[in-house]
């Protein structure tokens, strides 16, 4: 059975079309409201993953990557955009190990969410993993990227103190800490 949708498209324009994302301009009429015309400027993605690499009962992996947009670097779980038909479970696989250099043997789908759902359609599926193996580090020609080993406590007092500023590391690490007992594997 189709979606309904709770609005009616006029019309859709590219605006940019880049390497990853495209820019596009909707019009639509909401059916709450059909004599006003809206128009909204979506980014349109492919989705990501995000990864929480625990590397023990309580400590987890972090990167520290540059950002071109932070201006500087971040503190970060590691995360990366799907391919064209790749799974989500494939691209955390892949991500890991071409980021970080390890392998897990244990992986754990915990969850999607929206980052940004008021400019973009992007999705992230979030993901653990578990039983960290060396594997081959494989950065693309504009990462760089160290990894760091925490506790979950050190990386929650780097949220309190807002050392760690990119929100889905926020909310993978506070995840982690409010609800591991339920949802993560050990």
């Amino acid at each position: 059975m189709a979606k309904r949708l709770p609005y009616r498209l006029i019309r859709s324009s590219i605006l940019y079309r880049g390497h990853i994302i495209r820019l596009v301009k909707d019009r639509f009429i909401l059916k709450v409201a059909p004599h006003k015309i809206v128009t909204r400027e979506l980014v349109v993605h492919p989705g990501a993953v995000v990864i929480l690499p625990f590397v023990g009962p309580d400590r987890i992996l972090l990167i520290r990557q540059f950002r071109y947009a932070a201006q500087g670097d971040l503190w970060e779980i590691p995360a990366g955009t799907l391919e064209k038909n790749e799974s989500p479970l494939a691209c955390a696989r892949r991500e890991l190990e071409e980021e970080t250099g390890f392998k897990a043997a244990r992986w754990r789908y915990l969850t999607r969410f929206y980052p940004a759902p008021g400019i973009s359609n992007e999705r992230m599926y979030f993901f653990s993993a578990h039983g960290l193996k060396k594997g081959t580090k494989q950065l693309d020609h504009d990462e760089w990227i160290n990894s760091h080993v925490v506790t979950l406590e050190e990386a929650r007092r780097m949220i309190e103190k807002r050392v760690i500023q990119d929100a889905k590391t926020i909310a993978g690490i506070l995840w982690a800490l409010t609800l591991k007992p339920k949802h993560t594997k050990r």
